[in-house]
């Protein structure tokens, strides 16, 4: 039992040790904290770096090894309907929430918004660099991660119409996907002194800077975040598949969970969002597709 036990949870308390340790490093030696900023900043760089061919490999393995014609238009039909009615359920809760406990706007706002809408930029280029690039080497900056599921997704597909004569590189594909989730899993083994380390920066530099002005508005915001976090996801998660979804979902979200409050990056979640909802029991040719795009566009 105790064996079972680690087995299963040992990642995720060592993460939990880890960052707890780290919050007490930032809180008590906040001098100290520059020196393990290196060891956070590298354990992210190398997550970073992980998600481009991880997510290229994981949809273009999707894509292609979808049998039904017709399954892709239903994976992606579901994942626009849900996606919109989780941003209305989350816009509602956060109007109803703001209207009930008002918060004081910050000064010069106005100018803000308006300095940001008389951009220079051309709308037609944007929606341009929005979902293509210009060079090929481009796809592989995180900066442009929608054109990189863009071109993923027409590889899939291409592969599908390839028939015979795509099976060689499919099996590259495969295997590229295969190796790319060894490799998420090694670099995580680090990651409580990884995320400690990041955690430890964070909370001993921008801590401080939290109360004042911004602490009511942070504040709510935190609490309000936790609260729909906990109560609509265990929600979803029922809507799935009952209680054995919401006890599913609980178990294995705690790792992406905890890299995303520690690091403050879609991107650096996804690896591990992927892999979570594996294990809960989401087919890979879903997790594989709705999470890239997911986290790319979808803020919830």
């Amino acid at each position: 039992m105790k064996s079972s036990f680690w087995k299963n949870y040992s990642n995720i308390i060592l993460l939990l040790i880890g960052i707890f340790i780290g919050s007490l490093v930032g809180i008590f030696k906040p001098d100290f904290v520059v020196y393990l900023k290196p060891i956070g900043d590298i354990f992210l760089n190398l997550l970073f770096v992980t998600v481009i061919p991880l997510v290229f490999f994981a949809i273009v393995s999707a894509i292609s090894g979808i049998e039904q014609q017709n399954q892709l238009g239903k994976i992606i039909g579901a994942m626009v309907l849900t996606f919109l009615s989780f941003i209305m359920i989350s816009a509602t809760f956060c109007i109803i929430l703001v209207y009930f406990f008002p918060t004081e706007a910050p000064k010069n706002i106005s100018e803000a918004i308006t300095e940001n809408l008389q951009s220079d930029t051309n709308i037609n280029d944007q929606i341009v660099g929005f979902f293509t690039v210009s060079e090929f080497y481009h796809l592989f900056s995180r900066q442009n991660m929608l054109a990189l599921l863009v071109f993923s997704f027409l590889v899939g597909i291409s592969i599908r119409k390839s028939g015979e004569m795509g099976k060689a590189f499919q099996n590259f594909i495969l295997s590229g996907n295969e190796v790319m989730k060894q490799l998420l899993l090694l670099i995580m083994k680090v990651a409580p002194v990884g995320l400690g380390a990041y955690f430890a920066y964070q909370v001993g530099t921008i801590g401080p800077q939290l109360f004042g002005f911004y602490a009511k508005p942070l504040g709510l915001y935190y609490i309000a975040g936790t609260i729909y976090f906990i109560v609509f996801f265990s929600l979803y998660a029922f809507v799935w598949k009952g209680g054995k979804g919401v006890k599913a979902f609980w178990k294995d979200s705690l790792l992406p969970t905890a890299t995303a409050i520690s690091t403050c990056s879609s991107l650096a979640t996804m690896p591990v969002a992927i892999e979570s909802a594996k294990r809960m029991g989401v087919p890979a040719s879903i997790a594989n597709v709705v999470i890239p795009i997911g986290t790319t566009i979808h803020k919830n």
